[in-house]
This record gives C-alpha cells, structure tokens and sequence, in this order.
C-alpha cells in the first residue's frame, strides 16, 4: 500500500505556497469521507449474532470482531498523529498539499491488494463482546473527529511529517484516518462473503422497544440528566441512519413521552443489548420495554 500511495504523491502537480488552513471544499471533503465510512461501517456490523462477530475464515485472519476493534483503537492513533504533525514547524505550503493527492491518497488506502500490517497500540485483543459495543465506541470517537473537522482553523495543510504514504501534511493524516475505515470496512465484507460465515439473518425479525423514564416526569430532569437525553437522542438517530432502527419517534405527553423504535435484529437477546447500551439506560434515566412485531402490509 505505501508503495502505491508514494507514487501517488510524487504525481502531484506543483501548488504554489499559501494559506495553511482548509478552504471550504476541503473541509467539505473530508467530513463527506469520514460521515460516509462511519455510516458504511455501521452498516456492515450491525445486528450481526455472536457466531457472525467472532467468525475468523482462518486462523491468521482477524474477524469481524477484530476489524472493528482495529478501527476504533486506530480513530484515536491516527487522529493523535495528524495531532502531532501540527506541532512540527510550519513550512510553504508543499506541492502535494492539493485535491487531487488527497483523492489519489484516499483512493490508494482503499486497495486492498497491498497488505499492510498494524502496529502494537492498535491490534486487537477481544475488547469488545458486541457489535452495538462496538459501535458505541466508534461512534463516540469519530464524532469527536468529525466536529474537529467541522470547526477547527488550525494549519493543516502547512505541518508536514512523514506517515504511511511517505511526507504527508496534518489534513491528510485526517484524510488517511477515513480512509483506512473504508479500508477495513471492505474487509468485513470479505470475511462476511466468506463460504463459512454463519448464514443466520442479520436482521431476521422486528421488535418494537418503548422507552420511558424511569421516574418522575421531563419538567423534573436536572441539566445532568438532560445532557444524557442529548446523547439518547442522538444514539437513536445514530442507529435510524445505519439502519438498525427501521423507524421510531416519541408521543406528545409534554411531562413523561415514551420513545418507540422498530429495531431489525437476530433476536430478542440482541435488540435488548441494543437498549441496554443506550446512554439513557446505562444512567438509569429510561426503562424499556421489548416486543415482536409484525407490520402491517398491503
């Protein structure tokens, strides 16, 4: 991979020196590219059952249990890094510091015909039993990545250190952080297209969960406990745009509302480790309800 990506950026056109900060189409390009792989990496985990999770089609090759955990330990490792390439002494803008690099850059860790291998911090070990663990966490931390890129000033384009690719500056460190989500996202795909992956349905039935607060009413929550509602809210829509919840909303009742969601999962046992791993649920803020459900069709 290091290979084909070096070569990419000795292609470069010459750039005259300038600004270090992201212009708007750069910003734009970048927060489109880590929105579009946390969604398509969500996407491919979700509902998965524990067989599926924890299948490895051979013995030296990581499941897609392994795969997620590597991306979520590397969203810090890599953020870090671009991090760090800021506090290294500005230089002129380099000539490969330019939209077309950074499309030939994304492009390049995307192939999956160069291996490459993962350093010590972000091998994985096993930490994470579920697939909706696992997505809470990388949720949590690409967020945090993608509200950096949504809002900083820093010099990006103007800190220059040397990365996988060879000298790469700060903002394509970023843009290598979500690329290599894309990157083993395929690989999940692999191993999911594997002849011996468990054949059991990833969304084999519906459920509907009902939440409510577990006591008193809404006009009675503390800012606390309405700083955790924020992150309820969020996980929800969170789980609408992977697709796990097919559709919900919440009742009108201004004091207590109940919060309904159709969850597509393999079973009863996986829609409840879903809500158990709610932010309002693991506060003790909401108790939940789960039931079968069957729509009504035409």
């Amino acid at each position: 991979m290091k290979k084909l990506i070096a070569l990419c950026l000795l292609a470069a056109p010459i750039f005259a020196a300038g600004d270090g900060k992201m212009n708007d189409a750069e910003r734009t390009f970048l927060i489109e590219r880590l929105e579009e792989t946390k969604k398509n990496l969500i996407a491919s985990i979700s509902g998965l059952s524990d067989a599926q999770w924890k299948f490895k089609p051979a013995p030296a090759v990581w499941s897609v249990q392994e795969c997620a955990e590597h991306l979520i330990l590397a969203e810090d490792f890599i953020f870090q890094g671009s991090q760090g390439v800021l506090k290294t002494p500005a230089v002129d803008r380099p000539q490969a510091s330019n939209a077309d690099v950074d499309k030939k850059l994304f492009a390049g860790v995307l192939d999956r015909s160069q291996k490459a291998t993962a350093p010590e911090p972000i091998t994985p070990a096993g930490k994470f039993a579920t697939p909706a663990d696992a997505i809470s966490e990388f949720t949590k931390r690409r967020d945090h990545s993608i509200a950096y890129v949504k809002s900083t000033d820093d010099d990006l384009r103007v800190h220059v250190a040397n990365g996988p690719a060879g000298p790469m500056d700060a903002y394509q460190f970023l843009v290598l952080l979500a690329a290599h989500t894309g990157r083993h996202t395929a690989q999940i795909k692999e191993v999911e297209s594997n002849a011996g992956f468990p054949k059991s349905s990833k969304t084999s039935a519906q459920f509907l969960v009902i939440f409510a607060l577990a006591h008193g009413s809404f006009d009675q929550l503390t800012p606390d406990q309405m700083a955790v509602l924020y992150k309820h809210a969020a996980n929800m829509k969170q789980s609408l745009d992977s697709g796990r919840i097919k559709w919900g909303g919440r009742t009108n009742d201004p004091k207590g509302p109940r919060g309904i969601a159709v969850v597509e999962a393999a079973s009863e046992q996986d829609v409840r480790e879903f809500a158990n791993n709610d932010p309002a649920v693991k506060a003790g803020l909401f108790r939940y309800t789960v039931e079968g459900f069957s729509e009504i069709t035409r």
